[in-house]
């Protein structure tokens, strides 16, 4: 059989997707499966080992003078073979048509699907009140097409290419000290704990152990505010890669990481997805929706009243998240997982 996953976007949704898609491997190994996903994003749906075949959506090209162009040539590659199941778990108007697009003659997808989406599926997968973490509601809906047994979750082995592991070292230059990753930033500025905690948890993580290496994570437009709080903290242990990675270079990075300090951000799910330790900061979402997954991570939430207020902007003043959260207690998290 000839699936097509539909999954284009975003990063940590991406590999909230993983597990429902190993969970058909395992159940059908013969499987040959194909997975739409945005250009940029093509390495990381690369990582899940018995992908037949990647095929780049161009999103980043639509609405340019090229635009055109590039979705004839998208729509080209998606039917250069037939397929006889298409799998919607983004659940978008756009999503719901690259499946119909596709001309699968059995379109599934989640009943809560957005923009209209649902009216172009076959069959709607109704999730239970119950389910409300990302991951679950992926396997829900693979699980209930396919009619396969709830067993517990298998996390499948990711690929991490040599070249990314080799990029990694030569930024790190590290030892065989244990190593920190620090996810400073996040697309929404609510989620964005203050750099004034960041900085006294780093000053007293690598007061107690001096022996490790921090580096700070994040695109070429948070370098800036990496170097400040680098500054902040103003301890040779801790350096600023933020911009100066690949996104597999990136992926390598964490791979060689103990653990990983993080507001809800990308990088969080693929530290969770590598099977790398989280100690994560929640305070304008719900970890219960978004959390890393698996139980080796320590999450802390807001004490503040109005979480998750799943705002962009802080509805109270920048900071407000992290106020009565204990910078001892981040710290401890951390020294427990190196």
């Amino acid at each position: 059989m000839r699936v097509l996953i539909v999954k284009p976007s975003s990063l940590g949704d991406i590999l909230h997707t993983f597990p429902a898609v190993y969970a058909l491997q395992q159940a059908f190994p013969q499987l040959d499966l194909s997975w739409v996903v945005n250009r940029s994003l093509a390495e990381i749906v690369e990582m899940l080992p018995g992908i037949d075949r990647v095929i780049a959506f161009p999103r980043e090209e639509l609405g340019v003078f090229k635009g055109c162009s590039a979705l004839r040539s998208f729509r080209r590659e998606l039917l250069a073979q037939p397929y006889d199941l298409a799998l919607d778990f983004q659940g978008l108007l756009r999503s719901a048509l690259i499946c119909k697009f596709s001309k699968a003659p059995i379109r599934v997808g989640f009943d809560t699907a957005r923009e209209g989406a649902a009216f172009f599926y076959h069959h709607r997968i109704k999730l239970p009140a119950e389910i409300r973490h990302a991951v679950e509601k992926n396997l829900f809906l693979a699980r209930s097409y396919f009619r396969l047994e709830a067993t517990g979750l298998s996390q499948p082995q990711l690929r991490v290419k040599p070249a990314w592991l080799d990029e990694a070292q030569s930024l790190l230059q590290a030892g065989p000290e244990p190593v920190v990753a620090v996810a400073y930033s996040s697309r929404w500025p609510s989620k964005n704990w203050p750099p004034g905690f960041f900085a006294e948890v780093l000053r007293e993580l690598l007061a107690l152990r001096p022996q490790c290496k921090c580096w700070l994570l994040g695109s070429k437009s948070e370098r800036e505010a990496g170097e400040e709080l680098r500054e902040r903290v103003a301890m040779p242990q801790l350096v600023n890669l933020a911009g100066q990675s690949s996104l597999g270079g990136l992926v390598g990075l964490l791979k060689k990481s103990a653990v990983l300090l993080t507001n809800d951000s990308g990088p969080m799910h693929i530290a969770a997805a590598l099977q790398v330790p989280c100690v994560a900061l929640f305070g304008a979402t719900d970890l219960g929706l978004t959390g890393p997954y698996g139980e080796q991570h320590r999450v802390f939430r807001s004490k503040c009243p109005q979480s998750p207020c799943f705002l962009r902007d802080c509805p109270r003043h920048a900071g407000a998240c992290a106020e009565g959260v204990s910078v001892s207690a981040v710290v401890k998290a951390l020294a427990d997982k190196m």
